[in-house]
């Protein structure tokens, strides 16, 4: 019989001499290789001294942040980034200050859209001849331009479509073309449509979304729509494809990361040959692809870039569509610049009538789909096989409602696929429940829905009161709901000076145009996001619309070192002052990309 005190008794005894062994083995260990650790937890850079605003719900505040490398290392409290500072760490004295994750816009076109912003500005002008003059100072000042161009009139304010007769007026002898605030819109003189050829027997691309505003006689009188002048703008020699785009990037990419912008998505390139989607839109989308790698290798590229493919031909070949997008994805699917999502176009504006409403306009019109709602969700199922999620403009409520069956369509495919709605401007109280009720994604531009531009009186005057009480600018409401939102300026149909995340967060909270002193709220019914809630739309929501939430959009060890130093609280300033709150750094992968005072 075997004795059980023995079986226990010899455990007993040599546990305490294991013991002393183990721990002397451990303490030779740990002298031998501690240096190594401590120098592998070394940081590069600790910010430490203010508030540290993290945007992770377990630890939304901190002390200090430090970071080795891209990545974060610490989250803390100040003591306890002490050990993380070595000889060579640089700290960071953000005393006064808030420490934030960088911003991420889901909706700027920062790569060709250059363009559009040069010449002459007519955003502030007050009537047809506050245009007229403005244009002619322009011309007058600058008389060896060989052609004119600019952009910011509005039907609106204008009072009706403008022609080239007016625009005859402020310029006679060379080409001109201004484009419409959204840049959707362009106002051609006599000269321009000379040289491009435009006449009675020109064919407009798709009536009705694409075309020629004529007369009775059929001639056209001045106004190309939705892009029908974008051959135009070739014809008259104000496109050159390698320059422009170069100058955009380097231009805006800096610009943006000031304003303290680490991401954005890039939703098609703004290029006269966007409507070309099987054709020149692919071209100059390798171009600018090329443009950005270099930058990329060189290490200048400012922030993580998304570039989506522009659709806007009905006609486009799906298939072609799938085949480039995964030739694009294989070459461009890391970090930094990434092809991974695809931008459906199907309308043109809502304030001349022309996107589709589900109801008729006030006038009686209906609007038009550019692409069909049967073609929307073609190219959407298409995109969840591949792999891919979408983005479609919605400005109406016949867009929305196609944009949201595309989506659930998709989704069957794909339950994971996060295609969204950009803009969502109108939507029917029953498709705004949809929206909520199965969690759309969804992106806003804050002014597209206030009173910049008069698109406040364009609301009232074509939907009546009652429908833009209930259809109009509801993105607040989805936030409130837990619907992810996502905040952006839609650079250039917004100006480049309004791309500021703290300008679009100030324009949310208070249903303003923080451009305008005189602003008031609209719609007066709609209440605004929380700023908590604006903060998570430009940072930790917006990186799960970008299927980047485990790596960037919060603080949080292990996540990417994208970085803003603000001079303020954005928690504790009055909302009407958000935007004034100034960037003091921003960091994109663990190298500064913006320092206030800095020349680098």
């Amino acid at each position: 019989m075997i004795r059980r005190d023995l079986l226990t008794s010899r455990p007993t005894f040599l546990k305490p001499t294991l013991h002393v062994l183990f721990t002397f083995a451990l303490c030779l260990t740990v002298l031998c290789v501690s240096p190594a650790l401590f120098a592998a937890q070394t940081a590069d850079y600790v910010f430490s001294g203010g508030k540290v605003y993290t945007l992770d719900k377990k630890q939304p505040w901190a002390e200090a942040v430090a970071v080795k490398g891209n990545k974060i290392v610490y989250v803390g409290d100040a003591k306890g980034a002490k050990p993380f500072i070595g000889d060579k760490t640089k700290v960071i004295d953000t005393t006064g200050d808030v420490v934030m994750p960088g911003f991420i816009s889901t909706h700027d076109h920062l790569i060709g859209s250059g363009w559009t912003s040069k010449g002459v500005h007519l955003f502030d002008g007050k009537s047809k001849a506050d245009y007229i003059a403005k244009v002619k100072k322009y011309a007058e000042e600058n008389p060896d331009l060989e052609r004119i161009v600019g952009i910011g009139w509005s039907t609106g304010t204008y009072g009706g479509r403008p022609t080239a007769k007016d625009l005859d007026e402020a310029v006679p002898d060379r080409p001109a073309l201004i484009l419409d605030f959204t840049a959707h819109d362009a106002w051609l003189n006599s000269k321009a449509m000379e040289i491009a050829g435009v006449t009675n027997d020109s064919p407009d691309d798709q009536p009705g979304v694409i075309y020629w505003v004529r007369d009775d006689n059929g001639t056209p009188t001045g106004t190309g729509v939705e892009g029908q002048w974008m051959e135009a703008y070739v014809a008259i020699g104000a496109w050159d494809a390698d320059k422009i785009l170069n100058e955009t990037i380097d231009t805006l990419h800096p610009l943006a990361a000031k304003n303290g912008t680490t991401t954005y998505l890039n939703p098609g390139i703004v290029t006269p040959n966007m409507k070309d989607t099987n054709g020149k839109m692919q071209d100059d989308m390798k171009t600018a692809m090329a443009l950005l790698k270099k930058r990329e290798q060189a290490g200048t590229l400012k922030m993580r870039t998304f570039v989506l493919p522009f659709v806007k031909n009905p006609k486009a070949d799906t298939g072609q569509l799938m085949e480039f997008m995964g030739e694009m994805r294989k070459q461009y699917n890391g970090d930094k610049l990434f092809v991974r999502q695809v931008k459906i176009h199907p309308e043109a504006n809502w304030n001349v009538e022309l996107s589709p409403m589900l109801e008729p306009y006030e006038s009686g019109k209906k609007g038009t789909y550019g692409i069909p709602p049967e073609k929307i969700k073609e190219i959407m199922v298409a995109g969840a096989k591949s792999g891919f999620d979408s983005v479609i403009h919605t400005d109406s409520t016949g867009t929305s409602h196609a944009g949201i069956d595309a989506i659930l369509a998709a989704r069957k495919v794909d339950p994971d696929n996060r295609s969204a709605l950009h803009h969502a401007t109108w939507l029917t109280p029953e498709d705004q429940q949809r929206v909520i009720d199965n969690k759309i994604p969804v992106n806003a531009t804050p002014n597209f829905t206030n009173d910049w531009s008069d698109t406040d009186k364009d609301a009232l005057r074509v939907m009546g009161k009652k429908r833009t009480m209930s259809y109009f600018g509801r993105y607040p409401e989805f936030a409130r709901a837990g619907v992810p939102v996502s905040l952006s300026a839609d650079v250039p149909s917004t100006p480049s000076s309004m791309q500021a995340p703290l300008f679009v967060i100030e324009g949310a909270v208070t249903m303003k145009d923080p451009s305008n002193p005189d602003a008031k709220p609209f719609p007066p019914n709609v209440k605004p996001m929380t700023v908590e809630q604006a903060l998570r739309a430009m940072t930790v929501d917006a990186a799960w619309q970008l299927r980047m939430e485990d790596k960037i959009g919060s603080l949080e060890v292990g996540k990417y070192a994208d970085i803003v130093v603000l001079d303020g609280n954005p928690l504790e300033v009055d909302p009407d002052k958000l935007a004034d709150i100034g960037v003091e750094m921003t960091m994109m992968d663990g190298k500064f990309t913006y320092k206030k005072g800095s020349s680098d």
